[in-house]
């Protein structure tokens, strides 16, 4: 094979990769302070204001599409070729997808690197995995590196976006964005980490639809402000925190304008909660979000005649 090195399939079925726990991003030795917006840590619902002309709502999927072990001479290591989409939701009084794109990634772990990997489906469509290389080399390592370029593709239209709506809602943290000309605010509905001290903790489960925590500053490599808030309940059987969700936005463009970005979403993201009749993630899930994914994931094609053509393409390869 071309490049000295040799694939093959790996024969754990991509469709477990959910299953697999990435780490929280490494915040560097975060520190949090909780009095920079007001001395009082309470509750904070908003005053009524006018509503954005334009909001978008930024997501990413991403599918495994094969597993790999990569081969050359001695050394083994792991790899995968994977599928993502990002795309936007832009909301003006209605709600359409916009900027929709589609990433193929050939990832390798061991800081190996590859040959890009090409895939012919059907008669006339190619389908290319660019080559990416992640330092760690253990199984779980591509995965990483698939969702890696997945955010920064996210990331990078977050920012373009920023100069020409409003207010830009990245769905997860903002890791990845460096850049923004506007106004981005990260969207994550996943408690996976704790910033709060126990006592400060302590008052989310308490917020009522539409309230917010004060905003709070998270240090690190890159500070930034954040604020928790209630976006709807859930029933009466689930947990106390369903429907809280936390925001955060670069601390560079100053503690004023968190506190307005922290007011806006208190007023504006309730509207978009989404309902469990329609989604197995709600409330959390927001409707733009959950409408974006369907329409990403209908974009990356059908995984079995992509898999059928990975496989075609190295079982010419073995045989040649």
């Amino acid at each position: 094979m071309p490049g000295g090195y040799t694939l093959r399939l790996d024969p754990w079925a991509p469709e477990y990769e959910g299953s697999i726990q990435l780490p929280p991003d490494d915040d560097g030795g975060r520190r949090v302070d909780v009095r920079v917006e007001q001395a009082a840590w309470q509750a904070i619902r908003p005053a009524a204001a006018p509503r954005p002309r334009v909001i978008a709502f930024v997501d990413g999927v991403r599918r495994v599409e094969h597993r790999l072990l990569v081969t050359r001479g001695q050394r083994t290591t792991f790899g995968l070729l994977g599928s993502y989409g990002v795309g936007a939701v832009r909301v003006d009084g209605s709600a359409r997808v916009t900027d929709a794109l589609v990433g193929r990634a050939a990832v390798v772990s061991g800081g190996e690197t590859i040959d890009p990997f090409v895939a012919v489906v059907g008669d006339r469509l190619t389908i290319r995995f660019e080559p990416h290389s992640v330092a760690e080399n253990d199984p779980a390592a591509p995965l990483g590196g698939l969702q890696v370029a997945m955010r920064r593709s996210e990331a990078g239209l977050a920012e373009r976006l920023s100069a020409e709506v409003d207010v830009v809602f990245q769905d997860g943290p903002l890791t990845f964005v460096t850049a923004a000309n506007g106004c981005v605010v990260g969207f994550v509905k996943r408690l996976q980490q704790q910033y709060l001290d126990p006592s400060a903790e302590a008052l989310l489960p308490r917020l009522d639809a539409g309230e917010r925590t004060p905003v709070f500053l998270i240090s690190g490599r890159a500070p930034r402000y954040s604020w928790y808030q209630r976006i709807a309940f859930g029933r009466a059987i689930e947990s106390s925190l369903t429907g809280v969700v936390r925001l955060e936005t670069p601390a560079e463009r100053g503690l004023a304008e968190a506190v307005r970005l922290a007011d806006l979403s208190a007023r504006e993201i309730p509207r978009f909660a989404s309902s469990p009749a329609r989604d197995p993630r709600a409330p959390q899930n927001l409707y733009p979000i959950g409408g974006l994914e369907a329409r990403l994931k209908h974009l990356l094609g059908d995984p079995v005649l992509l898999r059928r053509a990975v496989e075609v393409t190295l079982h010419s390869e073995v045989t040649a």
